[in-house]
């Protein structure tokens, strides 16, 4: 992260979504950042935010079969020289969260990295937010609902707001 030491006066939490768990996530973190008195603005990536009125970001995506949907990676790449020169936070949602083991995280930190671009300086100094989503069978597609069957995976909703509120915080004080 290059720009250590420079006052963070807005924080843009900037996310992809498919079925919503990730945009009530970056809209907990952009509730949680403002409640400590810092200015921040929680938008959708499909809204190609503005980078110019932000001195710091917090990406987050929603990790399907292993991987991102290409929306948030193209916005990264767009912008990537402006957000190597600001503090970057990044955050992925999955119903593989719910299952917390060394081998879960090594994988989601493989999907984050593919969320930085490869970029050494994107995240750099901010610890990584891995958080469960939820799961709808009722919202998804026939086919997406055919390969929940097929990986065994549970419907459920394990979104954890307090977890996600301790993390942004901690975000939070490593940007004032």
């Amino acid at each position: 992260m290059r720009g250590r030491g420079a006052a963070v006066s807005r924080v843009l939490v900037v996310f992809d979504t498919k079925f919503g768990a990730t945009r009530d996530i970056a809209e907990e973190i952009g509730r949680s950042l403002r409640g400590v008195g810092l200015p921040a603005d929680v938008e959708a990536v499909a809204a190609a935010p503005d980078l110019s009125k932000y001195s710091a970001v917090v990406l987050g995506a929603p990790v399907f079969g292993g991987k991102l949907e290409p929306p948030l990676c193209d916005w990264v790449h767009e912008h990537l020289a402006t957000l190597e020169n600001m503090p970057t936070a990044v955050f992925v949602v999955g119903a593989s969260v719910r299952d917390d083991t060394p081998e879960a995280r090594e994988a989601l930190d493989r999907v984050m990295d593919s969320a930085l671009c490869g970029s050494e300086h994107l995240g750099a100094g901010l610890p990584r937010g891995r958080f469960a989503g939820r799961i709808d069978a009722d919202k998804l597609p026939a086919p997406m609902r055919f390969m929940l069957h097929m990986a065994k995976l549970p419907a459920g909703d394990w979104v954890d707001l307090d977890e996600v509120h301790a993390w942004a915080i901690g975000i939070a004080s490593r940007l004032t």
